[in-house]
């Protein structure tokens, strides 16, 4: 999953953020083609500066980084509302949902893997005093097999999402 946004601010603010959104980690899962048993790993978000932003990480997050990042509409900004919608048709995004009444004071993952429930791991809030953040989209990943040679010389397929 991407989040793309832009953001306006002090440079010590966006520093900021920047340092909380690398700071995170998600737990993903990804099925083992071989065994066709679920696997969790815990991945890192990546952050893509493009001046406008885009923020990797797992489709299963992306509430929980909307609510992170105090993202609850689509538009929260009506002066950037016409230059939002351009560039999310440009970048071909999808529209972010609207969260509502979603707490933003980090989470517990829910959900299970192979039938075991997730670890608990906390997601921080990722909200920055005086950053302004403009949410201009989402797009997804693609799910598809993917086949990987690993350290020592084995292989092994997952399907997986691309991140």
């Amino acid at each position: 999953m991407h989040l793309v946004f832009m953001t306006r601010g002090i440079d010590k603010q966006v520093e900021e953020l920047k340092h909380l959104l690398l700071a995170q980690r998600f737990p993903w899962i990804r099925k083992n083609l071989k065994t066709g048993k679920e696997e969790l790993k815990m991945v890192q978000g990546a952050l893509r500066p493009i001046q406008i932003w885009e923020y990797v990480f797992p489709e299963e997050s992306l509430n929980d980084v909307l609510v992170g990042m105090d993202i609850k509409e689509p538009i929260q900004r009506k002066e950037i509302k016409n230059i939002s919608w351009m560039i999310r048709k440009m970048l071909k995004l999808d529209q972010i949902p609207v969260l509502g009444d979603a707490k933003g004071t980090g989470y517990f993952p829910q959900g299970k893997v192979n039938g075991e429930k997730m670890p608990p791991l906390i997601v921080h809030d990722m909200k920055v005093d005086a950053l302004a953040v403009y949410p201009l989209g989402i797009k997804k990943d693609f799910k598809k097999d993917h086949h990987f040679t690993l350290e020592d010389g084995s292989e092994v397929d997952y399907f997986q999402e691309g991140l």
